[in-house]
């Protein structure tokens, strides 16, 4: 099931780290409507599931569907943001997820 390239691109201070995760991840687009009183309204979330170890996502983490660019400055970073970049997504939450004591995944989403 994961069987998705995502890139996931990591802010340090002034540091910024891109990781390629080849064909082991998955990440699904949710996309959901509320009709109340006053109308209608849509919002959008995903579900990123990352197999492995080592927890390889973190909160305000940016990820990207298959494999994106490097960000290497503060103005790259502020101009990679999902309403100009199709397929990118910022990460809410991180869970990691164990079994027998040890750690089997990753959940994140947003």
């Amino acid at each position: 099931m994961c069987n998705q390239t995502v890139t996931v691109y990591h802010r340090d201070g002034d540091s910024y780290s891109r990781k390629v995760i080849e064909n082991g991840a998955f990440l699904d687009f949710r996309k959901t409507q509320s009709v109340d009183k006053i109308g209608s309204s849509e919002a959008n979330s995903f579900l990123l599931v990352i197999p492995g170890e080592e927890q390889a996502v973190f909160v305000g983490d940016k990820v990207l569907l298959g494999e994106g660019p490097e960000i290497t400055t503060r103005e790259e970073w502020a101009q990679f943001i999902p309403a100009k970049v199709s397929g990118l997504v910022v990460v809410k939450y991180a869970d990691p997820k164990y079994w027998n004591g040890k750690l089997v995944h990753t959940e994140a989403g947003g």
